[in-house]
């Protein structure tokens, strides 16, 4: 599951160095039940007007295609939004089940 794991890591990684004010991205990995779950945080916080909050929620989703296109080939979930830590920003999740993970990008192999 090594491919669609490190797609999943890096894509979001990337959009939070570049939405975030600051320079500090917590980033969690844990596997368990034959599940990669990925957890990050960012400190870009949540726009009060709605236009704006909008429109940002749009930019981040459009620099995430590649992260939505590999955790649905893998048959996996993820999301984000406002984080409920002291610290605020967002939080962005994503959910691999091994079945579908270390299939991806093999030709010949089910999904």
């Amino acid at each position: 599951m090594t491919d669609a794991a490190v797609q999943v890591v890096s894509e979001p990684a990337a959009c939070a160095v570049r939405f975030s004010p600051a320079a500090d991205v917590y980033l969690s990995l844990r596997y368990r039940d034959a599940t990669l779950r990925v957890v990050l945080y960012d400190s870009h916080p949540r726009h009060v007007h709605p236009h704006l909050a909008a429109a940002c929620e749009s930019r981040r989703r459009a620099a995430l295609r590649l992260l939505r296109c590999v955790v649905r080939a893998c048959q996996g979930d993820w999301g984000f939004g406002e984080a409920r830590e002291p610290g605020g920003g967002t939080r962005l999740w994503a959910v691999l089940p091994w079945s579908g993970a270390r299939a991806y990008g093999r030709p010949g192999l089910t999904r």
